[in-house]
């Protein structure tokens, strides 16, 4: 199939309306600018997001090549699952906007878009993004037990229903990490680590931590399942000479408990005031000056696929302290490129900090080795991955019978 005379229909992030042009979140919307140059045209299926919670859907889809067909406001699955029938013609729509269906990450009965495909013979590539089964109980979400229990059955019927669809469909599976293809029982699929990074974005940095004081950072949704509180509480361990402050670089609009909660916890470890809450910082000037500004990037989440932030900090020069769940050992090799922990455990998180702190050898060498290892792991690449699926395509299927 000639990529050039494709028609690529795609789903797997939300949109907002702003100022008269679409947006998107940069990760997706990097991607979908850059595949459009290598396609006939993009049609962009995605739920649209409330004005109050869409301010990282800062990335304008301003290309006349992209179109975008947005759903209904919502918030989140939930919502979506609240109208089973509306949601099924929405996916329906979908398959038939385009030669090639691309669906990113999950959704709620995103399997049913592989059933569709199969009967109209249209190949699918699924960009499969992490573990729904890692996630936090929805009770740690706030939404409590009964709801808990209704995800968790939802969730395991839900990948086994996408698990059935990915073989119907005969789809290419992309995967951010081992641990992603192996739930979904892909072992052919192609097992990445995600980015957004551009060769242009990289920073060239001999060290950090030289100044008077140490600077953290975290970059990520303020979410439970993000860790952070391991982190707050792993920062009065650390036996550091300088002074050590955090930044905390992500939105809280969907959870707003959370941040309260993480709030009062700094005060009561008596570090409120060396904690900033700096919220959403778009992709690019804004998001590398605060990387650029710190001296050791930490993930302390409790579930993940291949965070993109990553490699976007070791590709800025900022060494990394992360902890050793879903993708992220596929990403980082402990001690090579970046440091491991276990999560949920502020001691070691803080045995982590505190080893980059002092030991300036072992700093500069993990920069060195983390800046040469994401130079393949580039967008620009990953487009070349799917342009490579999308050409390797039969221009026919024969549908289902």
């Amino acid at each position: 199939m000639n990529p050039q005379d494709v028609d690529l229909a795609v789903t797997g992030y939300r949109v907002a309306l702003r100022e008269g042009v679409w947006r998107t979140h940069p990760a997706f919307g990097v991607l979908l600018l850059l595949l459009a140059e290598r396609v006939r045209s993009i049609r962009v299926h995605a739920p649209q997001m409330p004005e109050t919670l869409a301010a990282e859907c800062d990335f304008a889809l301003d290309d006349p090549r992209i179109r975008v067909f947005p759903w209904p406001v919502r918030v989140n699955s939930i919502g979506a699952l609240r109208h089973p029938l509306r949601l099924l013609r929405q996916y329906r729509a979908l398959v038939a906007s385009g030669d090639v269906v691309f669906l990113r990450g999950g959704g709620p009965m995103i399997w049913s878009c592989h059933w569709m495909a199969r009967r109209v013979g249209k190949p699918v590539i699924h960009w499969l993004i992490s573990n729904p089964l890692a996630a936090l109980p929805a009770a740690q979400r706030g939404y409590g037990r009964l709801v808990e229990f209704a995800g968790r059955v939802y969730t395991r019927v839900d990948a086994a229903m996408l698990r059935l669809g990915l073989r119907i469909s005969r789809a290419e599976v992309i995967a951010n990490g081992r641990e992603v293809a192996a739930l979904y029982r892909c072992p052919r699929a192609k097992v990445i680590v995600s980015s957004t990074i551009r060769a242009s974005d990289f920073h060239d940095r001999a060290d950090t931590c030289t100044g008077p004081g140490v600077r953290l950072l975290f970059v990520g949704y303020v979410r439970p399942e993000k860790g952070i509180e391991h982190l707050l509480r792993a920062i009065p361990l650390v036996r550091a000479a300088a002074p050590v402050d955090l930044a905390v670089v992500g939105s809280w609009e969907e959870f707003p408990a959370e941040k309260d909660r993480l709030t009062l916890l700094a005060g009561s470890l008596g570090i409120e005031s060396r904690v900033t809450w700096l919220g959403h910082q778009a992709f690019g000037p804004a998001l590398f000056s605060e990387m650029d500004a710190s001296d050791v990037l930490v993930l302390p989440s409790l579930s993940e696929g291949t965070p993109r932030v990553l490699v976007e900090a070791r590709a800025r020069s900022l060494p990394v302290v992360a902890t050793r769940v879903g993708g992220v050992p596929d990403s980082v090799v402990d001690s090579v490129d970046g440091l491991l922990v276990p999560p949920r455990d502020p001691v070691a998180l803080a045995q982590g900090i505190q080893r980059l702190i002092e030991d300036g050898e072992l700093r500069r060498r993990l920069i060195r080795e983390g800046r040469r290892r994401v130079q393949g792991w580039t967008v620009d690449a990953f487009v070349e991955d799917i342009v490579g699926l999308i050409r390797g395509m039969p221009a026919n299927l024969p549908p289902s019978r």
